[in-house]
């Protein structure tokens, strides 16, 4: 720790601050700037998906504020400006008569540069006898005086002593007690630091600078009493002092610096000053060991990350003065229930991160902003109620919280940020309410527990991954506020069934339902327009899908596809239902899958129609499957089929007797199972048949298609009927 540029800047320090060390009168001046620091740096742990920044804390500490130029923080000095030039001087370093100790002279007064005697108890004279001025007072000790004598075990000081300089007793190891002088105001920088004997301190009452790691180190430091006259707590000033275990700030403290407690981890209670104390500065009691948390209501500000990684601060009660609690304050802390007070308006990020024993949070009426990954992995919490005064969920704000159960939006909700819920599995049902209008990417991802999801008219845009590998999500309601549907949106969603969209819907994007590998029925709406590439990928319970006429543009493998050892390959299972000449009659031509070409469908009536036929012909006889030959006989051009509904009205419309063939629902001149899928659909009434379709599939020959016809077009089919039409007999 003892370095030639440590040396001269600190001695250069201690020069300029102390010059006339014996005149009078004190007036105010900033401190001098730090020689030596130990900065914190603290780093969360990186997460792998969704890929995203976590921020760490400042590398430098935050700047000490500065204070009224009522509030003097040095001690300095005037000088008399009728003193003669030359009562300053500066000599060579003197031994005193008895050899124990070097000093030189600054305006008339002895600075102690050294010790030079055998003894452990160490007593620095009031007086020296010089040979040119005679007796003089002691009222300084140099930096780096008594620099690691680690011989020395107790030091006196006598009350003509008000300075000490930098490094002066640093790494005295065996140093266990000090009388410190009563008249000491100043301290510099690193002191007293790495002390490790150093048990107890009686600092004096008119102390009011310390410089910056003063006590660092101080290992076997085990209480401490702040004076009044301090009116800041300097940076570093405790840090590493592991066996602190509690503090008392006098009123009178303003400030406590940035780092002042790093890494006292014993220390269990601070008292702090119920009117004087304003500010708490970065990191201030970082990895220290505080159980309880109690800010007076005179704190206006408390920096980032200044009770980060308390991982025994269980309770907290913050001052009525804040407005704010910035980025990372107590993350990784102990908490167990927090109730934030209503003058807090803002929560920044970080602040309550890596909580795990955070059960219960009750958040202010009045908050605005609530930062990224505020409650970052709060697994313990089950419940949260966001406040009707904020506006916008951040990202990341609840990720990763596995507990939580319960979330009430409020009504002032407009957005909620990507990843704000990632890995909530606890998770079972959200109803999305009607202020939210925004959901972005990822931000119910891995929600592996919900079943439910109930999306709002207010809703108008769903981000990427959105709902992303909710393996036991089997319900999705969706709102008439969505006009697309995202790239990844409900990919593996694998227990999800059923899914009917939205007829406001007009894309759907890239994967949207991949993986969704229990997905047996989807109704897309006549107003889609696309659907992009592996958008079904995978989906392979879906065994048939009625593309609209509407639908021009289907992407690369977007249905009846699997990937299979990273290849893609055709599932062999699914049939397209569409339009002659249509996005899906070229798709599945394109991609070698079955089709059935559908005519613009009528009307559907509420409930199946009964058609009969008004023209008598000799109807056409389909002969079983291994006979070669189809024959129709006797048939006019054209004939006029009476629908009739159950309510009595009826229409007329005209069948094409030329493509008259028993049970060629498709009217592809072929009779397969597709036509049995057909009629049966048909029969319950779930599609409408044109005329010449439905006189088809009318096989046995009672003016009526139900679920009579589709029974016996199926054992025609399977080979159990010769000939159609059938009738039994």
């Amino acid at each position: 720790m003892k370095s030639t540029w440590k040396k001269t800047i600190a001695g250069m320090t201690a020069f300029a601050m102390l010059l006339p060390a014996c005149l009078g009168t004190v007036s105010a001046q900033s401190a001098p700037a730090s020689n030596a620091s130990v900065l914190a740096t603290v780093s969360m742990p990186e997460v792998s998906m969704p890929e995203y920044e976590e921020p760490l804390p400042d590398e430098a500490a935050e700047a000490m504020l500065t204070l009224s130029s009522d509030a003097p923080m040095v001690a300095d000095f005037i000088v008399d400006s009728t003193a003669d030039s030359n009562a300053i001087r500066t000599a060579s370093a003197t031994m005193t008569p008895d050899g124990l100790f070097s000093y030189t002279i600054v305006s008339e007064r002895a600075h102690i540069t050294g010790y030079y005697g055998d003894s452990a108890d160490v007593i620095i004279p009031e007086t020296i006898i010089d040979e040119d001025l005679g007796e003089i007072e002691v009222n300084y000790i140099d930096p780096e005086a008594f620099y690691g004598r680690q011989d020395i075990t107790s030091v006196y000081m006598p009350d003509t002593v008000v300075g000490i300089g930098a490094n002066a007793f640093c790494a005295c190891t065996n140093l266990s007690e000090i009388r410190f002088s009563e008249n000491l105001t100043s301290i510099n920088a690193s002191a007293f630091c790495m002390c490790s004997s150093l048990t107890t301190l009686d600092l004096p009452d008119v102390l009011y600078y310390v410089g910056d790691e003063v006590f660092s180190y101080c290992t076997s430091l085990e209480s401490v009493t702040i004076p009044g006259s301090m009116l800041s707590i300097s940076t570093s000033m405790f840090s590493n002092c592991t066996s602190l275990k509690s503090v008392i700030m006098e009123e009178g403290v303003q400030t406590v610096g940035a780092t002042a407690f790093f890494n006292c981890s014993s220390l269990e209670t601070v008292q702090f000053p119920e009117t004087s104390l304003v500010r708490i500065l970065s990191e201030a009691f970082v990895y220290s060991g505080l159980v309880s948390l109690e800010l007076p209501d005179s704190v206006t500000s408390v920096a980032s990350g200044s009770f980060s990684h308390c991982q025994n601060l269980k309770s907290i009660r913050l001052s009525a003065g804040m407005d704010t609690i910035r980025k990372d304050t107590f993350s990784y802390c102990g908490l167990e229930e927090i109730v934030i007070p209503d003058n807090i308006t803002s929560i920044k990020s970080g602040v309550f991160s890596y909580n795990q024993n955070l059960r219960s949070v009750t958040l202010p009426s009045q908050l605005t902003e609530l930062g990224d990954i505020a409650f970052y992995s709060c697994i313990s919490l089950e419940s949260i109620k966001l406040p009707d005064s904020l506006t916008r969920l951040n990202n990341n704000v609840f990720y990763r919280c596995s507990s939580l159960q319960d979330v009430d939006f409020g009504t002032g909700i407009t957005r909620i940020g990507s990843s704000a819920f990632y890995d909530c599995d606890s998770l079972t049902e959200i109803v999305i309410p009607e202020n939210i209008t925004t959901i972005n990417d990822n931000a119910f991802s891995e929600c592996t527990n919900l079943t439910s999801l109930t999306l709002s008219d207010s809703v108008t845009k769903l981000g990427k991954w959105a709902f992303y590998n909710n393996s036991s999500l089997n319900e999705i309601h969706f709102g008439s506020g969505l006009t697309s549907l995202d790239n990844y949106t409900f990919y593996r969603c694998t227990d999800l069934t059923s899914i009917e969209i939205p007829s406001t819907i007009t894309s759907i994007g890239q994967y949207t339902f991949a993986d969704c590998s229990s997905l047996d029925q989807v109704t897309l709406p006549d107003t889609l327009n696309s659907v992009e590439k592996y958008a079904f990928v995978n989906c392979d319970s879906l065994t048939e899908v009625t593309v609209p006429e509407t639908t021009s543009t289907i992407g690369e493998y977007a249905f009846g596809y699997d990937v299979v050892n990273n290849e893609l390959t055709t599932n062999n299972i699914l049939t397209i239902y569409g339009y002659t000449n249509s996005g899906a009659d070229s798709y599945a031509s394109t991609y070698n899958i079955p089709f059935v070409a559908l005519d613009t469908p009528v009307t559907e009536p509420t409930e199946p129609p009964v058609a009969t036929n008004t023209t008598e012909t000799t109807p056409a006889v389909t002969t079983a499957p291994d006979d070669t030959q189809t024959t129709v006989s006797n048939a006019t051009a054209t004939t006029t089929i009476t629908v009739v509904t159950s309510d009595g009205e009826t229409t007329t419309e005209t069948a094409d007797l030329s493509k008259m063939l028993y049970g060629d629902v498709t009217l592809d001149r072929d009779i397969n199972m597709s036509d049995v899928i057909l009629l049966n659909k048909a029969a319950v009434n779930i599609v409408t048949l044109n005329a010449t379709a439905r006189m088809n599939g009318d096989v046995n020959i009672d003016n009526t298609v139900d679920s009579n016809d589709a029974m016996i077009l199926l054992r025609f089919s399977l080979q159990m009927i010769s000939s159609l039409p059938y009738t039994s007999e």
